[in-house]
């Protein structure tokens, strides 16, 4: 019998291998550097069960090159460094994908060395311009400086090549270092080291010879640049980087060119989130400096490329050799192998949040859809574990905690039912999705739902949970993931003087999620009251705002919307609430509500005011709706407890919870 050949499909130009120096990708998807912050055995393990999804190639996070750039604790320019290289690189290669490892100096953007004593000192640049991420003021670089640092460079990439990795990538974006030579905003000198094109991209000829000087031919290095820093004419721009490559390419020292984007005057564009609408936002420009290299040495980009189609895309387009996806393999690390065997409806989507990854930055990474993410070693590619003993579980509550414990369970071949009161699963997600630029919630539910009806659990929509209905259904255990409720009396975290606000009571007062369900209920005038610094009221504030209500919203906090700070959506999203005609006002608390008002006084002193408001919509504090977990534990049934009803707190949470209870039963 004749095998027929498969059907040619959109995806297939990424699957041919790509040459990189001495190294081979396997094909055109690559995990590219970003920082996880863990001991090397668990980032061997993280990084391996990428490799074991099917990605081409590997290129780890940042490595410092020098004192004044590293972390206390590490010195990757001493040989005993080596060990750790192995230890984190060796399970991947393992695997059979190749393992490039970044090599780094903060330069203007790094932070003073106060968390090592032994090495308190300035921050080196080529200029004194301090950075906005740690507005450190530089020292500027003398000669002496600038040959500690070329020979820090050659020191941890004769390491890493000791430690059995492929090759290195020296970083020249982001603001650090060997891009603030580069740039002409950064970069003020009038000496060898700056002035033209020629003179600031001499450190980045320096390192590259220096570092093919010690580790030979035999050993791939790549070169990572910004290919526009968003300063205008003043910084980097992509007619700039491409007459940087030009002189990179004359002397033929690097195998690749990687192209990522911005420093931290723009950082928000570095990791954009869901809110920011943006998707490959270099892949245009990219193509000029493919076309520069003339096919010998692969071009690289990465930036906000989340899904296998736009890569491909790229690819297809001849935009570049290879695509870079990170936060959509931390959301799923098997993202390159089901596209291949034809599942990528089966991919867990990353939505964008930048909570679990971006937010977590110097800490353990984590993933607000895959709790497997940097827990590799505990659970990783054991996953799923079977049960011993298949059970029979209620899950109560279709939340995103109680649909990824079904899930999960369902996995390990447990029975499981689940019931949801509402006529749809997603609780207070679904909310978070209608509103304006939060669209990408949905994936979260939508591909758990799809999970669980592959895996055969069965949903039951428009059920009520009772304490004697769960009883007579006799499950085995019973999870509660019933959630939590908006607190109506306005109690607040900034205000230790009373429990609840004057007037909270009367019959114009809601509480957000009331609101967005009903907005016509709203009358003309809207006052929201924000404790959170999230973004549940702003994105309210503008669906009403379009409606043609005046809307102020007013928070006791000093910044607005702080919550969105850490995961760079404020940038994105502030300004289309101001643009919306929204009232913002800040260091604001609610004396009292009275009958088609507010009485509001400022937290910095003076006079209080009075402002018309039909409507107030509280969005404060939140509690615990565990009233039935409490009656099944009092009546001794098996009984469980996970995310909000537990303690009103994040997704992430949620659906750590519903995954880690659904390992440790049976």
């Amino acid at each position: 019998m004749t095998t027929q050949p498969a059907a040619p499909t959109a995806l297939d130009g990424l699957w041919a291998p790509v040459r990189i120096g001495p190294v081979q990708a396997l094909n055109r998807i690559y995990l590219p550097a970003h920082q996880v912050s863990l001991p090397p055995p668990a980032y061997g393990a993280y990084l391996a069960e990428r490799a074991r999804g099917g990605v081409g190639l590997i290129v780890t996070h940042g490595f410092h090159v020098h004192p004044a750039s590293a972390r206390a604790g590490v010195s990757p320019w001493e040989p005993a460094w080596a060990d750790a290289v192995r230890a984190f690189v060796t399970p991947s290669k393992r695997l059979g994908v190749p393992v490039i490892v970044q090599v780094t100096h903060m330069g203007a953007s790094g932070t003073r060395r106060t968390d090592d004593i032994a090495h308190w000192g300035a921050v080196l640049a080529p200029s004194q311009l301090a950075s906005p991420v740690h507005r450190a003021m530089p020292q500027p670089m003398e000669e002496d400086d600038i040959r500690a640092v070329i020979e820090g460079f050659a020191a941890t990439c004769a390491n890493v090549q000791a430690g059995g990795g492929d090759g290195v990538e020296i970083h020249g974006s982001h603001g650090y270092l060997l891009s603030n030579f580069l740039s002409p905003y950064w970069n003020r000198r009038d000496d060898e080291w700056g002035g033209d094109t020629e003179r600031r991209a001499r450190l980045a000829l320096e390192i590259g010879r220096a570092v093919r000087a010690r580790c030979g031919s035999d050993f791939a290095i790549g070169i990572k640049l910004s290919l526009d820093e968003y300063l205008g004419e003043a910084g980097t721009t992509s007619e700039e980087t491409l007459r940087v490559v030009a002189l990179l390419e004359a002397e033929r020292l690097f195998d690749y060119v990687c192209l990522s984007h911005t420093d931290y005057h723009q950082n928000h564009r570095l990791v954009p989130p869901q809110s920011s609408g943006e998707t490959a936002p270099l892949a245009a420009n990219a193509a000029r400096v493919r076309e520069a290299l003339q096919g010998r040495i692969p071009l690289l980009i990465q930036g906000s490329v989340r899904d296998i189609a736009t890569a491909a895309r790229i690819v297809a387009h001849g935009q570049s050799d290879m695509v870079g996806l990170v936060r959509a393999q931390i959301a799923d690390p098997e993202i390159v192998r089901k596209a291949r065997e034809g599942r990528a409806d089966q991919t867990r989507r990353c939505v964008g949040a930048n909570q679990g990854c971006w937010r977590r930055l110097g800490q353990n990474v984590s993933c607000t859809v895959n709790p497997e993410a940097g827990r590799e070693l505990q659970f990783g590619a054991a996953l799923p574990r079977p049960a011993a003993t298949p059970r029979t579980l209620l899950v109560i509550g279709g939340g995103p905690g109680g649909l990824k414990f079904a899930d999960s369970a369902a996995a390990r071949g447990h029975r499981v039912t689940l019931w949801e009161r509402t006529d749809r699963l997603g609780g207070q997600i679904r909310r978070a999705g209608l509103l304006p630029d939060y669209g990408s919630w949905n994936f979260l539910v939508d591909d758990l739902e799809a999970s669980l009806r592959r895996r055969g659990v069965e949903i039951v929509l428009r059920r009520e949970a009772t304490a004697d209905a769960v009883a007579a259904f006799g499950a085995d255990e019973v999870v509660v993931a019933t959630g939590a409720r908006w607190q109506r009396g306005g109690r607040s975290m900034f205000r230790t003087d009373r429990d609840a606000i004057p007037g909270a009571e009367l019959p114009h007062v809601t509480d957000a999620l009331s609101a967005l369900d009903d907005l016509p209920a709203c009358g003309r005038h809207v006052l929201i009251v924000d404790d959170n610094g999230d973004y549940l009221p702003l994105g309210l504030a503008r669906l009403l705002s379009a409606a043609g209500r005046e809307v102020t919203v007013v928070g006791a906090d000093a910044l607005l919307g702080r919550k969105l700070e850490p995961t760079l959506d404020w940038p994105w999203l502030m300004p289309r609430v101001a643009a919306a005609g929204v009232a913002l006002r800040a260091s604001t608390t609610v004396e009292r509500i009275e009958p088609g008002r507010v009485v509001l006084r400022g937290t910095l002193g003076g006079a209080s005011e009075t402002l018309a408001a039909d409507t107030v919509v509280l969005s404060m504090l939140r509690e615990s709706e565990d009233g039935l977990y409490q009656q099944l534990k009092a009546r001794g049934l098996a009984v469980h407890r996970i995310g909000d009803c537990v303690a009103p707190r994040e997704v992430d949470d949620a659906v750590l919870e519903g995954f880690r209870e659904a390992q440790a039963i049976g």
